[in-house]
């Protein structure tokens, strides 16, 4: 049924075509969210200055809820929220942790394309091994792997072989680029260039198992080749490091999170420690990750916002990549082109196009991390750099 209302043409007279009720309804839902994210926006800048100033006040005047004889133990304001955070952070990820095991009562097809994307770059044989082997035995039907190499040295040829070799000579298909999508290589004219772009192309439709070698650009430089390799061709795309094993059934239990809501734009995954044993450092790094993604991200996950989908552990909507993907690429930090944060930065595209960011307990995977401290603390200024870069932004 139409309604009375009609769209015309700026500075015409006559009517282009009437709009539907459909169209109103759409129309006020979309005015709707736009003021309940202005109301949001507005509520948490309130509650964040009122933390801040209280806070300060707090310790200013040296406030405290209770204190030993001596001050050997106190309990202040500070303290206070902290908990309380805590406490409120734990309730939440308990619901969403229910709300996983229920959907696992509804049944999906699994009739979505989907692509698995590997960044490599100088990783131990034993690690890289690990990692395909555990990929040769994801369950989803149909599952296209792209690995691509951040380096064409001679040094960097083990990876390929590694990847032919778990993966099947027979079934995989290796290109060796002298360029990358963004530095072409010594030697390189405009000609071979164009033709190892649709090289390029071409392997990646044509076959399941695809492995690229290319000029080093780094970690974003690698995930944008796989991503303008795939181009528009298939529905999602996960995205892995190299030195990750992923559960058989992680695929699949993060395409359940898409396929069930078609406003979810990406999803995450529970990441835990390979070798956590190995070092003080690594069982200290896998009990802060159990926190991070079984309370943290699941807090977030309740409310559609996880702030960083992993990149060990991750999957989203091809369609919305391509909508960001130079965007992301070419981020910007004082005027220089940032090489952190690209998994952060990913999750935040996916969140500023108004799409939900979720995350499932249900879908696993165990990856490697620092065993000495300079190791470590390189992996924290990393990250921290890019949560900086990402935040500021």
């Amino acid at each position: 049924m139409r309604s009375q209302y009609f769209v015309r043409a700026p500075g015409a007279d006559r009517i282009l075509f009437p709009r539907t009720n459909e169209e109103d309804v759409s129309c006020f839902k979309m005015k709707c969210q736009r003021i309940l994210t202005y109301l949001r926006i507005f509520g948490t800048t309130m509650f964040g200055v009122s933390l801040l100033v209280g806070i300060s006040t707090a310790y200013i005047m040296g406030y405290q809820f209770f204190t030993t004889a001596g001050n050997h133990l106190s309990f202040g304001l500070y303290g206070a929220i902290l908990v309380v955070h805590l406490v409120i952070q734990s309730l939440f990820a308990l619901l969403e942790h229910r709300n996983m095991r229920r959907s696992l009562e509804t049944p999906i097809k699994l009739n979505k394309s989907l692509a698995l994307c590997i960044a490599a770059y100088q990783e131990d044989p034993n690690y890289l091994r690990k990692c395909l082997v555990s990929v040769r035995r994801l369950t989803y039907p149909g599952i296209k792997v792209i690995m691509v190499i951040d380096g064409n040295s001679d040094d960097d040829f083990y990876m390929m072989e590694i990847f032919k070799e778990v993966m099947g000579w027979d079934k995989s298909c290796t290109y060796v680029w002298r360029s990358n999508y963004h530095h072409r290589g010594p030697e390189e004219t405009d000609e071979s260039y164009a033709e190892s772009l649709q090289q390029i192309s071409r392997l990646v439709l044509n076959n399941k198992c695809v492995c690229i070698m290319q000029k080093w650009g780094g970690k974003r430089e690698v995930m944008y080749t796989a991503f303008k390799a795939l181009g528009r061709s298939i529905d999602y795309v996960q995205v892995c490091d190299s030195d990750t094993m992923l559960d058989p059934a992680s695929s699949i239990e993060m395409v359940k999170v898409l396929e069930e809501d078609p406003m979810v734009g990406g999803v995450g995954g529970d990441v835990q420690i390979l070798n956590k044993y190995e070092s003080w450092i690594s069982f200290l790094s896998s009990v802060r990750y159990w926190m991070a993604f079984n309370i943290e991200r699941a807090c977030q996950s309740y409310f559609g916002c996880v702030q960083c989908i992993s990149g060990p552990l991750g999957m989203y909507r091809n369609s919305l990549l391509h909508e960001f993907v130079e965007a992301w690429y070419n981020q910007t930090f004082m005027g220089s082109h940032c090489s952190f944060g690209d998994d952060r930065h990913l999750t935040n595209r996916v969140l500023s196009l108004g799409y939900a960011t979720k995350y499932t307990a249900r879908s696993k995977c165990l990856t490697e991390t620092p065993v000495t401290y300079l190791r470590w603390l390189n992996q924290q200024t990393r990250w921290s750099s890019g949560i900086d870069q990402v935040s500021i932004r």
